[in-house]
C-alpha cells in the first residue's frame, strides 16, 4: 500500500493537515518536511536497523519524525518520557533497539544508556532529496508501532501494532463519529500513548487535519474550542474535569462536534455537568492492544445510556465470559472479551502470553471486567486486577468511588484493596478535596449509598493522586511505599 501521507497531497494538498501554535501545514507542505526529515534520517540510520526508538514530548520535531520514519519503513518503538532509566534500558533491550531519535532537551539524560546511539530530533538543513515512490511504508501486515503497557503486573509487555489495526481503529471511528476532512483533531495526549498516536493515524488515513499541543493547559483548550480552531479534541477524565472549570460563558464554537473520552471512568456528576452546558461527550473503551477506541457511545445514545461505554465499533465482536471462558447473561458481570481487526495479534517476545491473552479460538481476554445491558450496551465495572474480594464478596472499586464523588468538596478518588487478616482484602480509599472535608463526614455520607462491606475500612486525604504520562489514574502506585508522596501531611 502507498503513503497514506502521499494519497492525501494526490486529494487535498492544499488542505490545512498540521496545527502547532501559531504555525500551519497543508497536507503538501507537511510532504515537503517529511522529504527533509527522510533524507536526514537515511544518512542517520542505516537501511538494515528495522526498528527505531523514539524519546520526546509532543514536538512538531516529534510529529515530522514519525511521519519521516514510517515513509521509511521503520517500526517506531514509541517510549514514554516518564520512565526511569532502569525502566527505559529493559524496554530498549527487550525491543532490541540500537537506535534513538531524541529530543535534543533529552539528550543528556539518554546518554547514560550506553548502549544506544542518539540521533538529535532537529529541524533538517539539508534539502528534501528522497521521494515517497521508492520508500517501502504503510504496508498493512508491518509493524507500525510498539507501544510497552503499564507492567503493573511484572515487568511490561511490548505491544505490537500493524498498521491494518491502526487503519481499522481509524475507519470505525470515523463511521461512529462521522468524521471528514473538514474535522480538526486537537491533541493534548501524549503521541507516545495511543490515544495521541491514533489522531495522527486518523489524520493520515481519514483527511482531517490535526492540532497539537506540546501538554495539556485548560485555558489554552478551552479558548481554541472556544474560537473554532478545532471540531473534536480526546480527553482523559481529569482534563475533562479542567475544562468544565474553565467552560467560557459563550461556550464553545458552533463548529464544536464532541469529546472523546478514554482512559477509564468518569464520575456521573461530570456527566451531568457535560449534559447541562450541552458538550457531547462521547465515552469510549479502548487500549493499547485494540490501537484507541473499540466501543463507543454514539452521539443520540449518549443521554439514554449514561455511563455505558456504549456498543463494539465497526468490525469489533465482543462478549462477556465467566472464570470457565462461558458467556454470561445480559447483566451479569464478567471479563469482557474481543475480536476484530483492531486488535494486534502478539505480543513483543511474548509467545508465553499467547496462551494467557487469547482463547484456543482466537478472543483477546482484555482483564477487564464489565457487563452488557438487554440492548447489548457496555458498562465497565473494574480491572480484573483490581477487583477486590472481602470475605468471598465481590467488591467494584468504581462503584465506591462514584459514591465517594458525589460528597461536596471531593476533587479526585481512588479506591483500592489492601489485605487484610480477617477478609483477606479490604477496600480503601485516597481522595484529593478541599480542606474543609474530613473523614469522619466522608463516612457517615457513605454508610448512606454503600453496603457495609462496601464501605472504606480507611480513608486516606491526599494533595495528589499518582498519574501515567497520560493522566490516568496509576492506581498500583497507591500499593506500595510510593503512595506516602501523595498523602496530605
Amino acid at each position: 500500500m502507498s503513503s497514506w501521507l502521499q494519497k492525501q497531497v494526490n486529494e487535498q494538498p492544499d488542505h490545512p493537515a498540521f496545527y502547532w501554535e501559531d504555525e500551519v501545514w497543508s497536507f503538501a507542505e507537511v510532504a515537503q518536511e517529511i522529504k527533509r526529515w527522510t533524507s536526514l534520517f537515511s544518512i542517520e540510520i542505516p537501511s538494515k536497523e528495522k526498528r527505531v526508538g523514539l524519546f520526546s514530548r509532543n514536538s512538531k520535531e516529534m510529529y515530522f519524525s514519525i511521519l519521516a520514519l514510517w515513509e521509511l519503513g521503520k517500526e517506531l518503538v514509541l517510549l514514554n518520557t516518564h520512565l526511569s532509566l532502569q525502566e527505559l534500558h529493559y524496554q530498549l533491550t527487550d525491543a532490541k533497539v540500537n537506535m534513538v531519535v531524541v529530543s535534543t532537551e533529552n539528550i543528556s539524560r539518554l546518554s547514560e544508556l550506553n548502549q544506544i546511539t542518539l540521533i538529535e530530533m532537529t529541524q533538517p538543513n539539508i534539502t528534501g532529496s528522497s521521494s515517497f515512490e521508492h520508500l517501502s511504508g504503510y504496508q498493512l501486515d508491518a509493524t507500525a508501532s510498539i507501544m510497552y503497557t503499564s507492567g503493573t503486573t511484572g515487568n511490561p509487555k511490548g505491544v505490537v501494532q500493524c498498521f491494518s489495526n491502526h487503519l481499522a481503529s481509524a475507519l470505525a471511528t470515523q463511521e461512529n463519529m462521522a468524521i471528514t476532512e473538514e474535522d480538526c483533531w486537537l491533541c493534548p495526549v501524549p503521541l507516545f500513548h495511543i490515544s495521541g498516536l491514533s489522531i495522527i493515524i486518523r489524520q493520515l488515513a481519514l483527511g482531517c487535519s490535526l492540532r497539537l499541543y506540546n501538554k495539556f493547559d485548560a485555558e489554552i483548550v478551552t479558548n481554541d474550542l472556544a474560537e473554532n480552531r478545532g471540531t473534536v479534541i480526546s480527553v482523559v477524565s481529569i482534563m475533562l474535569q479542567e475544562l468544565l472549570e474553565n467552560y467560557p460563558n459563550k461556550g464553545y464554537s458552533e463548529k464544536f462536534k464532541a469529546m472523546l473520552l478514554g482512559g477509564g471512568p468518569i464520575s456521573p456528576k461530570a456527566l451531568e455537568k457535560c449534559e447541562s452546558y450541552g458538550i457531547p461527550v462521547i465515552q469510549s473503551y479502548g487500549m493499547t492492544e485494540t490501537c484507541s477506541q473499540v466501543v463507543a457511545l454514539s452521539f443520540e445514545d449518549a443521554a439514554k445510556k449514561m455511563g455505558s461505554a456504549g456498543r463494539p465499533l465497526l468490525g469489533m465482536t465482543l462478549k462477556i465470559v465467566d472464570e470457565e471462558e462461558k458467556n454470561r447473561l445480559p447483566n451479569e458481570v464478567g471479563e469482557i472479551l474481543l475480536k476484530g481487526k483492531n486488535v494486534i495479534r502478539q505480543y513483543l517476545n511474548g509467545e508465553r502470553w499467547r496462551a494467557v491473552k487469547w482463547t484456543t479460538d482466537g478472543w483477546f481476554k482484555t482483564g477487564d471486567m464489565g457487563y452488557l445491558d438487554e440492548d447489548g450496551y457496555l458498562y465497565l465495572v473494574s480491572r480484573l486486577s483490581e477487583l477486590i474480594i472481602s470475605g468471598g464478596e465481590n467488591i467494584y472499586p468504581t462503584e465506591i468511588e462514584h459514591v465517594l464523588q458525589e460528597f461536596p468538596g471531593v476533587k479526585e478518588v481512588a479506591v483500592v484493596g489492601e489485605s487484610d487478616e480477617k477478609w483477606g482484602a479490604v477496600p480503601v480509599a485516597y481522595i484529593v478535596g478541599e480542606t474543609k472535608i474530613t473523614v469522619e463526614n466522608i463516612n457517615k455520607f457513605a454508610k448512606k449509598y454503600l453496603a457495609r462491606y462496601k464501605l472504606p475500612k480507611r480513608i486516606y486525604l491526599c494533595h495528589s493522586l499518582p498519574k501515567t504520562a497520560n493522566g490516568k489514574l496509576a492506581k498500583h502506585r497507591l500499593t506500595s511505599i510510593e503512595r506516602e508522596a501523595f498523602l496530605s501531611k
